[in-house]
């Protein structure tokens, strides 16, 4: 059974794993943590895609277009890393247009963190061994709804998302092997 210290309990959770790496685990870890996903072209085009009724949404509202910064990695808080692990955190309302961010600085911050109606998100890459001293990079997905309303909105929403996503964590997978192997 999948666990994160992060989320004693979660309602939602996803993984996927690399094909094996010949990189020691530090240097996997590091990847992740240097690379920018948005660069990867599908993944920025999906993540378009999911800000498209935002943008459009301002520009009928005469708001400014740059008032909500594009969704990526720095999003994210980071809770902890280790040689062979790298955690993120996110709170908030994910399924609204503008993901409804809860500002945390650290672990402790996502700890605490228990606002009504909104939910709590662990992104975990954990590196683990493989055959020939290569390694696999596991990315998980952890998302704790804590009340009925959290998870009344959260489900449609990771319905309607959960292969993109999917893809864009394999898609990670892939730029992170390919940035150790450039």
């Amino acid at each position: 059974m999948p666990s994160t210290p992060y989320l004693p309990s979660f309602s939602f959770h996803e993984r996927h794993d690399s094909a094996p790496i010949a990189a020691d685990a530090e240097a996997i870890i590091q990847a992740v943590a240097s690379i920018d996903f948005r660069a990867v072209p599908v993944i920025d085009r999906l993540m378009l895609i999911r800000e498209a009724p935002a943008r459009l949404l301002r520009r009928l509202g005469d708001k400014p277009a740059g008032e909500t910064p594009a969704f990526g990695l720095h999003s994210f808080t980071p809770l902890s890393r280790s040689e062979t692990e790298i955690n993120f955190g996110l709170a908030g309302r994910f399924w609204r247009l503008d993901y409804a961010l809860a500002r945390l600085r650290d672990a402790e911050d996502f700890a605490r963190y228990a606002e009504a109606g909104a939910a709590r998100l662990v992104l975990r890459y954990q590196v683990l061994p493989a055959a020939a001293g290569r390694h696999i990079l596991r990315t998980e997905t952890f998302v704790q709804c804590p009340d009925l309303r959290a998870k009344a909105l959260f489900t449609p929403y990771w319905l309607a998302i959960r292969l993109a996503s999917g893809w864009i964590r394999r898609r990670t997978l892939l730029a992170v092997e390919r940035a150790l192997t450039a």
